[in-house]
């Protein structure tokens, strides 16, 4: 009988995390010989008491520490016997961080847990003679340690597959699932993902180099692609270089072994991170196309801070698998697209948007791990903070950055909510579009007459000539407010006093910050700084191996 230790980390997830365990709980392969551990990061809206009521676990155990490398873990402060909780588990344990340590601290959490009590009960009990600890369904010790996000949903299927996939070859270190989008589950999203060795990309094929290269290319005739509508059956499994951590199985002697998550992550690149270690100590990283888990694609929960991670992250993880001059040339290459964007941000209306990004780089030099430490200002009703900064005054400008369809279709939501909140005293707005000339209105419902309906349209093209001309009114009557959706905008508007950031999975807020020649030229007086510490950085880095077994 195969003993499984499941982590779940959570962050403010609640309704989530539940519908989780009851997936895990469904699951066909026997739960009661299941350790389910929940890791709650510092939760605030309540998740750990409502799975307590919910759940009934085992043990409440408190984890108080700031470091994602250092657990200190309390003794439960509750015990109930063994598969008393509700949902059939062997155990269930919920570990309470005191600090939100991320996916990656919260995984260290999990793994650091099973150590401490799991294992230490199975050496416990060969030592009192209930066992001689080979037989890991008796003593505790998991077989294997299964790592789960908390949002996604899973067939029943899942976790047999992934162990039957598991114990056919003894040199496989890792199981990771095929994706499919949540939403849409005809959609696969994610199969095969293999790390290129000269730019430190991942990408869905190998490159030519790769021994795993014809065997792939083979395969992709068959299927038709690795993810998306129109390809497929996909069945099988894969040997791959990554694969996500929302569903992978781990052999729990090989991460005895290999070690646990690098504690500087805190979330992306720290599964890519584990699997190229788990690939040099001579263990098979491999695809199940057959253990299916349903996940949000990737893309749609991006964030300012969400690309500091990746950012940030990936070259540290260059510099455990680069030789030294082709480590060099990567860590200058990454370093300069990340001060570029980083321009292209702060002269496009994305002030804070430039500073994470700066701060990406000098975190970068100065090997600073965890959490970012600010991602921006709050957000808060987007009409209030446009009355906040006399935005709602007869005679301004409210200018809003349009460089896709969407965003007119979003322009004109936003227009008729203010008008909806606007008050009889309050003044009349002007509104102003900056449309690109190539994006087409045609199709967009009601939206073909706006121009001249209490609306100007500045059409421009990409040329930066045409960015420049177009604006050149106004530099003597600059607009109040200039509206970015989802941190998108590429015209350089030059005056305008504050800029409004509108993120569509919440339309109703923004975030505002103040703009203009005074706060750019601050900013570029720290890039500049940052620049040099990038280049003198450049210059020595070499590769990098952790102390400890904590990356």
């Amino acid at each position: 009988m195969l003993r499984v230790a499941a982590i779940i980390v959570t962050w403010n997830r609640k309704a989530f995390v539940e519908a989780v365990i009851e997936a895990i709980g469904r699951q066909s392969f026997d739960v009661s010989n299941l350790d389910v551990v929940v890791v709650d990061n510092a939760s605030t809206d309540g998740t750990s008491a409502a799975l307590c009521a919910r759940f009934k676990p085992e043990r409440v155990v408190e984890n108080a520490t700031s470091a994602a490398h250092e657990p200190r873990f309390v003794e439960p402060s509750d015990e109930g016997d063994p598969g008393t909780n509700t949902a059939g588990f062997r155990s269930l344990t919920i570990v309470r961080n005191e600090h939100n340590l991320g996916g990656c601290g919260g995984f260290n959490t999990g793994f650091g847990y099973i150590e401490r009590f799991l294992a230490s009960e199975a050496g416990a009990a060969s030592e009192a003679g209930g066992t001689d600890g080979s037989d890991s369904s008796a003593s505790g010790t998991p077989d294997y340690v299964w790592l789960v996000d908390d949002d996604i949903d899973l067939p029943e299927s899942a976790l047999a597959q992934l162990t039957r996939t598991a114990e056919a070859d003894e040199t496989i270190g890792l199981v990771g699932s095929r994706a499919v989008d949540f939403n849409d589950r005809d959609t696969t999203i994610e199969t095969t993902i293999y790390f290129d060795r000269e730019r430190g990309r991942m990408h869905d094929s190998p490159l030519p180099s790769s021994p795993h290269f014809d065997a792939h290319a083979s395969w992709i005739k068959g299927v038709g692609g690795t993810k998306g509508p129109g390809t497929g059956p996909f069945a099988g499994v894969r040997d791959v270089d990554v694969v996500s951590a929302c569903s992978m199985l781990a052999r729990w002697d090989a991460v005895c072994k290999v070690g646990y998550w690098d504690y500087r992550y805190f979330i992306y690149c720290d599964d890519a991170d584990w699997c190229l270690r788990f690939a040099e100590r001579g263990y098979r990283v491999v695809c199940d196309l057959d253990a299916v888990v349903y996940h949000t694609p990737w893309y749609q929960k991006l964030t300012p801070a969400r690309l500091y991670y990746s950012q940030r992250n990936i070259v540290w993880l260059i510099q455990k698998t680069f030789p030294p001059m082709r480590l060099k040339y990567a860590t200058i290459r990454w370093l300069a697209s990340i001060l570029n964007d980083c321009l292209q941000a702060a002269f496009h209306r994305r002030a804070f948007h430039a500073e994470i990004i700066r701060r990406t780089a000098a975190d970068i030099v100065a090997n600073r791990g965890g959490k970012l430490s600010e991602d921006g200002p709050a957000r808060s009703d987007v009409v209030e903070h446009f009355r906040s900064i006399g935005a709602m005054e007869d005679g301004r400008a409210i200018a809003v950055m349009c460089s896709q369809q969407d965003a007119v279709r979003w322009a004109e939501e936003l227009r008729n909510e203010v008008r909806a909140q606007a008050t009889p005293e309050g003044g009349k707005p002007r509104w102003v579009y900056f449309i690109r000339n190539d994006v087409c209105l045609d199709g967009l419902d009601g939206l073909e007459g706006i121009c001249g309906d209490g609306v100007e349209c500045v059409f421009y093209s990409r040329r930066l000539r045409s960015k420049l001309l177009r604006q050149a009114k106004f530099l003597i009557r600059p607009p109040r407010a200039v509206v970015v959706f989802d941190q998108t905008n590429d015209f350089p508007l030059l005056r305008g006093r504050f800029n409004l950031h509108i993120d569509r999975k919440w339309p109703g807020q923004a975030q505002v910050e103040r703009d203009g020649l005074g706060p750019r030229l601050a900013f570029l007086s720290r890039w500049s700084a940052t620049g040099l510490a990038c280049v003198w950085y450049s210059l020595r880095v070499a590769p990098y191996k952790s102390p400890h077994k904590f990356g």
